[in-house]
């Protein structure tokens, strides 16, 4: 249940003030169409909760997109794909874009890609319905900003959580995450990932903090807890924070 942080900008050689714009995309699914998709209790909380504590945290010009149940733009394939795709063509060289995303993962056991499961997302058809990891991460490659953040709560236990079990078994793709997630911090060095759990673990829904335990210390973090006796927040100093209380 440990997060995973693959890759940690150097404060020294990325200096805040270059930044001209963060934009940030915040994407989470409780339920799904399809059956064989357990539904989720929280993921749409944890938008919306992230997204108020990303609010407070920063004070340089930003721009929110949200997609998740309770939301305007829900959390389908294409809607989610054309907000990415948005945010990509517009980012400058100075920006820095976030994407989160809080939902299911599935490894596909013939190709082994991982796939982020949207709202509209079929099991039996991963390749066409869901959102490959990869193309995620392509489609960061072409983009001009400079830092890129990618957050993902994707590695969760089926519909099961702490306090309950699920009778679906989905396959844990925290191994190939962390694995994709390597491989683009070696090639570009504005990329930062940040993982809900360590390889061959799992994610969790914690119904007495109403949110993923995960995202719900990322919040904490952002409101204050994680900053250094300066009060400044970096990106060691939030997955430092957010590693050991999960791990609590």
């Amino acid at each position: 249940m440990c997060p995973r942080a693959v890759k940690i900008p150097d404060p020294t050689t990325q200096p805040t003030e270059i930044i001209a714009k963060f934009w940030i995309l915040l994407v989470g699914v409780n339920q799904y169409e399809d059956a064989e998709l357990p539904s989720l209790q929280y993921s749409a909380l944890d938008c919306q909760g992230l997204g108020e504590a990303l609010t407070e945290a920063t004070n340089i010009t930003r721009e929110i997109t949200l997609h998740h149940d309770f939301a305007a733009n829900k959390p389908t394939l294409n809607t989610v794909r054309e907000s990415l795709k948005r945010i990509i063509s517009s980012a400058q060289s100075r920006d820095t874009i976030l994407f989160y995303f809080s939902g299911h993962g599935i490894l596909d056991s013939e190709t082994q890609q991982v796939y982020l499961c949207l709202g509209d997302t079929q099991k039996t058809d991963l390749p066409t319905t869901g959102l490959a990891l990869n193309d995620v991460l392509r489609l960061l490659k072409n983009c001009q900003a400079s830092q890129q953040l990618v957050w993902l709560d994707a590695c969760h236990s089926g519909g099961m959580t702490l306090r309950g079990t699920s009778k679906i078994s989905l396959p844990n793709p925290t191994t190939q995450l962390v694995q994709v997630l390597r491989q683009k911090a070696r090639q570009s060095k504005g990329f930062y990932g940040l993982l809900s759990c360590d390889e061959t673990q799992q994610s969790w829904e914690f119904p007495e903090l109403g949110h993923g335990v995960f995202t719900y210390y990322l919040m904490r973090g952002l409101a204050g807890e994680a900053a250094d006796s300066q009060g400044i927040i970096d990106a060691d100093g939030l997955y430092q924070y957010v590693y050991h209380q999960t791990l609590r």
